[in-house]
């Protein structure tokens, strides 16, 4: 008579365990409760505005509020290495930069895998930049900077937004490929890097559109030529460097979503449908593109091929620059 009720009751404790773990990973009635979205910037940024752009039209698709909660430190890694840790449920997500490609052949000791430890959801939004010169420096072209920085007995000088960031590598990757040298001057940020170039305390800098379009409307400062892929719109005018004979030179300062590894695949494949259709909304699209920023939406296979590709590509340019973060 015993064993009958022992057989029964692991049935019910087998029955029990299967009935929670189908609730713990049904994604039917996900989300359930608030979404975090984790960004690595301070409040006030280009990425912050990113995210909450995200976060307001997100919460409409998904019938739960988008919570923007700002870690920033470490080029992302701070807000990266805490939802890497977070619970695989869909309620902690991660807004991440071109910072996060790069970050794994920057700094010796992350305390996460920039791609192991992450399920891709979608890219979001892609901004390039512009190699701007200082308006007396004796160049009109990329071509004549690159054979005026020949000339010289001292290297030219560049500016950036700090030590590994997309301006950095960008341009380090530019002067490996035109043979030339350069003397990078670090900022912290883009607008100062931008006003070390009107002061004229360098000679060049790789600037987003909106901090170099003005400046060049005015006469203050010279653009050269586009890191994307395609001539940019508002500058119809500014050749790429791929159609200056630098094939395959592409900068992005590109945003994307992330949530840790484990992620139910059909909670991840609700959050990109939702992602692309917020990413769609004219208002969205509009309020980006007077940033400069084009939204830029992906399947997850496609944002996770990227991101394996973007990883590769900056590793050696780190590695040729000679970037170093303590």
């Amino acid at each position: 008579m015993l064993k009958p009720i022992r057989r029964l009751t692991r049935l019910c404790i087998f029955g029990l365990a299967a009935a929670t773990t189908c609730a713990i990973a049904q994604p039917a009635s996900y989300p359930e409760r608030p979404i975090r979205l984790i960004v690595g910037v301070p409040p006030g940024g280009g990425a912050d505005m990113i995210a909450r752009l995200l976060a307001d039209n997100l919460q409409g698709m998904v019938g739960q509020p988008v919570i923007v909660e700002n870690r920033p430190g470490a080029a992302g890694n701070i807000a990266a290495s805490e939802v890497a840790r977070a619970k695989p449920d869909g309620y902690t997500l991660l807004l991440a930069n071109s910072s996060h490609a790069v970050n794994s052949s920057l700094y010796k000791n992350l305390r996460f895998d920039p791609l192991k430890d992450f399920a891709p959801i979608s890219q979001l939004t892609a901004n390039y930049f512009f190699l701007t010169v200082k308006s007396d420096l004796p160049v009109k072209t990329l071509g004549e900077l690159v054979q005026y920085a020949k000339s010289r007995k001292e290297p030219l000088s560049y500016a950036s937004a700090g030590i590994g960031q997309g301006a950095h590598l960008g341009m380090a990757m530019f002067l490996s490929r035109a043979g030339i040298e350069g003397t990078h001057v670090p900022y912290a940020g883009m607008a100062p890097s931008a006003q070390a170039l009107l002061g004229g305390h360098v000679d060049m800098v790789l600037l987003t559109p909106p901090a170099a379009l003005p400046h060049a409307t005015s006469g203050k400062i010279r653009m050269l030529a586009a890191t994307s892929p395609k001539r940019v719109d508002s500058m119809p005018d500014l050749p790429t460097f791929a159609e200056l004979g630098y094939q395959g030179f592409e900068v992005n300062n590109w945003q994307g979503l992330l949530a840790p590894t484990g992620t139910p695949p059909e909670i991840i494949e609700k959050l990109n449908r939702a992602t692309a259709e917020a990413l769609k909304k004219p208002a969205v699209v509009k309020q980006l593109e007077t940033s400069g920023t084009d939204a830029v939406p992906s399947s997850p296979q496609d944002f996770g091929n990227f991101l394996k590709a973007e990883t590769e590509k900056w590793a050696e340019v780190v590695v040729q620059s000679g970037a170093k973060v303590d």
